[in-house]
């Protein structure tokens, strides 16, 4: 980068407050194991990880994927009706970023045999109804006794203050999601605790909604109904995407990733004293070549917020929703492209994304060759 445009960004991140660097106390860094990770070469991605400081990754169940016919025996992940495919493939994903990369399973998605409704609600292919018990914890056993081992934490349901995410989340009138997680939260536990007493169990990282919505359920109401319902879980998922691309700041009902300290005291207000940590389980604003009509101001306010809330002690891992922009998303990742050797950083001006993540977390000197 130029000292020329190394100044420009410096004074567009002071002029935002956002300069913030990561404390020793703060997050780790992750990515989600996305297109552009799995298509990714080892070597680009394991560059990547160190020049980017990432050492998590977001691995995506999708219990719909996996199981898209009711499988025979379904606590036994052999059973014929599983079909892993996809997950192996993000976890080999992610342990090309190298070696002592920690995986996060995050674990969703009711196949239509396993809706507590049985259908009745149509949309057929809806991922997003609550299933019935006994289907969703003996899905959660074949998957942890599969994968035993190779994950350090895994997160229950993102998003599940959302309609499109898990429903119903009201009925007549009133507020019966949060009770709904707490269900799938209770299952998944029982079967995380025989193959581990320690891993970690995040609630599934709350979205931001429309205060106008009256499908979703606001994340500070969430949290809320967490508490009262008495859901157990060990960290608090947020995944405070803004639904415009722009950050704003925390209003009554919703969260804002600009405003960590905020969030942390909504947490203590519903579990004081217990001091809990919170993880970005994943998050992502508009990203990429600014030429594209996407200034580089406003790319450099959303990865500066994400980085600085990364800084905060009570964050213990920040994820990022993609690594590199791809055919499917072209402003969603931090690279332009994975085979980009990170070491090496693209023309000035090309990549604000890159410019703004290693002004604010520097690359580390290469390995001599």
């Amino acid at each position: 980068m130029s000292v020329f445009r190394l100044i420009l960004v410096l004074t567009a991140l002071a002029a935002v407050g956002l300069m913030t660097p990561l404390s020793a106390s703060g997050a780790t860094l992750g990515v989600a194991a996305d297109a552009s990770l799995t298509g990714g070469s080892t070597v680009g991605n394991a560059s990547a990880a160190t020049a980017l400081h990432l050492t998590w990754v977001r691995v995506d169940v999708s219990w719909a994927s996996v199981a898209p016919t009711q499988p025979k025996g379904a606590r036994v992940p052999t059973s014929s009706g599983y079909v892993w495919t996809s997950v192996d493939t993000q976890l080999a994903a992610a342990a090309s970023l190298g070696a002592g990369t920690q995986v996060l399973l995050s674990v969703s998605g009711t196949p239509d045999w396993a809706r507590a409704d049985r259908g009745a609600g149509g949309s057929v292919g809806d991922p997003a109804w609550m299933p019935r018990r006994a289907s969703w914890q003996n899905f959660v056993a074949a998957l942890v006794t599969r994968y035993n081992g190779t994950f350090a934490a895994i997160e229950i349901w993102p998003q599940p203050n959302l309609q499109s995410s898990l429903r119903p989340q009201r009925l007549a009138g009133r507020f019966v999601g949060a009770g709904l997680f707490k269900v799938l939260t209770k299952l998944a536990t029982l079967e995380i605790r025989k193959v581990s007493a320690t891993i970690p169990i995040v609630s599934g990282g709350l979205a931001r909604t429309d205060p106008a919505s009256a499908t979703d359920t606001p994340p500070v109401t969430f949290l809320r109904l967490m508490s009262r319902t008495r859901t157990l879980f060990d960290v608090v998922g947020m995944r405070l995407v803004p639904p415009t691309g722009s950050e704003g700041t925390s209003d009554p009902t919703n969260l804002s990733i600009t405003d960590s300290a905020g969030i942390v005291a909504a947490i203590d207000t519903y579990w004081p004293g217990a001091q809990k940590s919170v993880w970005l389980t994943g998050y992502g604003v508009p990203s990429g070549p600014a030429a594209n009509g996407l200034s580089s101001a406003t790319q450099n306010v959303g990865i500066s917020s994400f980085l600085s809330a990364a800084a905060n002690p009570r964050v213990g891992v920040a994820v990022w929703n993609s690594l590199a922009n791809t055919a499917a998303a072209p402003y969603g990742g931090i690279l332009l492209a994975p085979t980009v050797d990170p070491f090496v950083a693209p023309l000035t001006g090309t990549d604000p994304a890159w410019d703004t993540w290693t002004t604010i977390l520097p690359v580390p000197v290469p390995p001599p060759t």
